[in-house]
């Protein structure tokens, strides 16, 4: 077997990365949402079906990033994720590329995975998709419910999908007509105001599906709801800062010994109040529910690299000895 070596693989992934709302995977959903919105309003216009070519064209192409996306999330969410993704690349790498797929320096493992994952008929998803949750993904989208109704227990929801053979099949006529669209002239194929909407839907409903299996396997321990978030941001702080404490009290007791506690604690007291200025005047001045989450998640990064920069100070001075 030949062995595969990645080429240009790492610019055209930048490149993807770079259009997407503000060039992160995690906003993935924002931007195919905003596409299939955008593609709903050309159905069914003065125009005539010429558009509806484009709009299969458009949700197809739409799909696909949310496929690579959901790939991208759930591949770095955890080792185990990375492991099922790494047995499914079947053809050698070269050790170069391995090791730049390992550093994660421009392109993370979960990218170069999306990136070579196929995606280009309904099989191609529902077995990837499969393989990476370890489940039956038929039948898992066959049970999804609105991920809010679970969380809250809510009695007798209704399913996302209520026929998914049906989903399958439209989706599998949405790929057949993006493959002629894109690759043939084909003057005489049209697409219905019907029809087109009917596969619109199904891409939209796949999208919802896919999302509520996640909520229900591999994000089922992530914060759902408002208040989990500023929970989970309360305690991502809390965390923080006792890394923080720990690495003080490390450094301040050598800063005594060299005499420059008093330094150490200016500095530091300045860093604090640097810090939760930049708190309160940039996401605790916003108006908004979500701010809080934002803001104590973006808190406990900086008091993450503060304990960071400390603690490497520390290992400086007086290395760590074994199991300290």
């Amino acid at each position: 077997m030949a062995t595969r070596r990645l080429g240009n693989v790492h610019q055209e992934i930048e490149e993807v990365r770079s259009r997407l709302f503000l060039q992160r995977w995690d906003s993935m959903t924002f931007d195919v949402y905003r596409r299939l919105h955008d593609l709903g309003k050309l159905i069914d216009t003065e125009i005539g079906d010429e558009l509806h070519r484009h709009v299969v064209v458009g949700a197809i192409a739409a799909l696909q990033t949310f496929h690579r996306g959901t790939i991208v999330s759930v591949v770095e969410l955890s080792d185990e994720y990375k492991t099922r993704a790494a047995e499914n690349i079947t053809e050698k790498i070269s050790m170069k590329d391995a090791l730049s797929w390992l550093s994660g320096k421009t392109v993370t493992f979960g990218e170069l995975v999306a990136h070579s994952a196929p995606c280009n008929s309904v099989t191609d998803l529902v077995s990837s998709l499969s393989n990476l949750l370890a489940c039956d993904m038929k039948e898992a989208l066959a049970a999804a419910i609105d991920p809010f109704h679970r969380r809250n227990d809510k009695e007798s929801p209704d399913r996302i999908v209520p026929d998914v053979d049906r989903l399958m099949a439209d989706l599998a006529e949405a790929f057949r007509l993006r493959h002629i669209f894109a690759h043939e002239a084909a003057p005489y194929v049209e697409v219905s105001a019907e029809e087109c909407r009917g596969l619109h839907g199904a891409v939209t409903q796949w999208v919802k599906a896919v999302d509520a299996v996640l909520w229900a396997t591999a994000y089922q321990h992530l914060p759902l709801t408002q208040c989990e978030m500023n929970m989970h941001a309360g305690s991502e702080v809390r965390e923080a800062r006792k890394l923080l404490a720990k690495a003080m009290r490390k450094a301040l007791a050598h800063a005594r010994s060299e005499r420059s506690a008093r330094w150490l604690r200016q500095n530091h007291s300045a860093w604090m109040d640097a810090t939760m200025d930049w708190s309160r005047g940039t996401y605790g001045s916003l108006e908004g529910t979500m701010w809080p989450a934002v803001r104590g998640t973006d808190l406990a990064r900086a008091i993450q690299a503060r304990a960071e920069q400390v603690a490497e100070w520390n290992n400086w001075q007086k290395p760590e000895e074994p199991g300290e």
